[in-house]
């Protein structure tokens, strides 16, 4: 048998690094059990974590602004949705409540939310 810590879900604690630290990584896919894209059902432990808000690295001589990696700032997608936001076809946020927000391509908007997802009127 195992025993873990118990694990703060509001820890809004950050770090200065591309990569979350494994609590980090734990409290984020506690909290969003499956992709946050509209209608994906792919159980967060199989996703990428992605920045919200793309993680900028910097250079060696100007380090990208901290505080970047931070639970907030961190969504589980699965891979083909993460390719499909990287790419810039699709863009979202996290509102304060917790749901997401998504714009796609031709500017409809869906909001996900842990019960389900549906087109924002």
């Amino acid at each position: 048998m195992t025993i873990l810590p118990v694990l703060d879900l509001a820890r809004t604690d950050v770090v200065d690094q591309h990569d979350p630290p494994p609590w980090m990584d734990d409290l984020v896919r506690l909290r969003d059990r499956h992709c946050v894209f509209p209608w994906c059902e792919r159980d967060s432990r199989s996703c990428d974590l992605d920045h919200i808000n793309r993680y900028d690295p910097g250079t060696a001589d100007d380090p990208g602004p901290p505080g970047q990696t931070r639970p907030e700032n961190l969504a589980p997608l699965c891979r083909r949705h993460h390719r499909t936001k990287t790419a810039r076809r699709w863009s979202y946020l996290r509102d304060p409540d917790g749901t997401y927000t998504w714009t796609s391509p031709h500017g409809h908007t869906y909001q996900v939310t842990p019960t389900g997802s549906h087109e924002v009127r």
